[in-house]
């Protein structure tokens, strides 16, 4: 799932836009969600490591962040650079 937004400019930032995106679409409060793990990344390409088949992606090396969010026994992934924000 992609989704554009305003780009965090810090680890910080991506960790509050990640958690504001999935309470959000969860309709759950910020405080009942859970960050399991946040890091720096550089991305290999524009897919920012979530490539969809039958797409192409430029090769070219992204600056961006990759946040692991929980919610109950669920996990959700969200990969961010380049302006881009998506979400596994």
């Amino acid at each position: 799932m992609n989704m554009s937004d305003e780009y965090p400019e810090s680890l910080q930032e991506a960790i509050e836009m990640a958690k504001n995106k999935l309470s959000k679409m969860l309709g759950a409060p910020q405080n009942t969600l859970a960050v399991i793990s946040s890091e720096e990344i550089t991305w290999p390409d524009t897919s920012l490591g979530m490539p969809e088949p039958g797409k192409s992606y430029a090769q070219m090396l992204v600056e961006g962040y990759r946040i692991v969010l929980s919610f109950g026994d669920k996990k959700y992934e969200f990969h961010i650079g380049n302006g881009m924000v998506k979400m596994d």
